[in-house]
């Protein structure tokens, strides 16, 4: 499978920052940060792929991930980028679940390549449990899966709302959502569904427990409608995590506060 990527900076770089976007969008949403790594980090090459089903890999076959489209496969279809630079993974929402995954997948195999890992408005589970009680209800994702077999343009458009939601900026943080993820063409009907599926029954706190080699900063929005800010705070307990909140942000801070998430960024890259 080819997956599509868009690049920033130096190809010949040792070190690179590798961006992996949340259910719904594509490469597209992390443009504006990129071009801002690829101007103040000329050492490093950055790059920001498309999902299988999302952006310009839209078109693909569920064959080509083994029959199964869950974290698992996505982050296996991702390890090509690893190859032997050294890595910075930044993911947002349920790109998270995927960049913990592949973190895992390359500690068994005794690969050293990831520098950190930085997760944006994310969680290693989205769905509130008997001990995870900071998450949200599981009717809220078992009600996206309804509207989507209904309609997935609007089911599509109504979970861009809600990621805004929060945002003292949030109708220009839509329009900007919506923007870019038009750029790079819908995702298909197929990865929405599966996606959906992964936001409702992934579990990877267990796994991100054993991540301990590397530094793991959570940046999230205080006002965030999917990621509970407390439950952020209880995974700063693993020595290895550290927190930033941007006050007043939603689900997406590096949309409606890029100034402040940039600031974050230059503070642990």
């Amino acid at each position: 499978m080819n997956i599509s990527e868009q690049c920033w900076g130096n190809h010949q770089a040792s070190e690179q920052i590798l961006f992996i976007h949340g259910w719904g969008m594509n490469s597209g949403v992390w443009t504006g940060i990129a071009e801002y790594l690829a101007q103040n980090y000329p050492d490093k090459l950055i790059r920001s792929v498309d999902l299988p089903g999302y952006g310009h890999s839209a078109d693909y076959s569920i064959a080509e991930l083994g029959g199964q489209y869950n974290s698992q496969t996505l982050a296996k279809s991702l390890e090509p980028f690893i190859q032997d630079k050294q890595t910075t993974v930044i993911a947002w929402s349920m790109g998270g679940l995927v960049a913990i995954e592949l973190l895992s997948r390359l500690m068994r195999k005794k690969r050293q390549n990831i520098a950190q890992l930085i997760l944006v408005s994310s969680t290693p589970r989205f769905v509130q449990a008997d001990d995870w009680q900071y998450a949200v209800p599981a009717k809220v994702f078992e009600e996206f899966s309804r509207s989507l077999n209904k309609d997935h343009h609007a089911t599509l458009k109504r979970f861009l709302a809600i990621q805004a939601l929060g945002s003292r900026t949030a109708r220009e943080d839509i329009k900007t959502l919506q923007k870019q993820l038009f750029l790079r063409g819908e995702p298909s009907s197929e990865a929405l569904s599966y996606g959906l599926q992964i936001l409702l029954t992934e579990d990877k706190r267990a796994q991100l427990t054993q991540l301990t080699d590397c530094p793991i900063t959570l940046i999230s929005g205080t006002k965030d409608t999917l990621i509970a800010h407390q439950g952020q705070k209880q995974l700063t307990e693993q020595e290895n995590i550290s927190l930033f909140s941007i006050p007043s942000a939603g689900h997406a801070p590096f949309i409606s506060h890029p100034e402040e998430f940039k600031q974050i960024l230059q503070n642990v890259i």
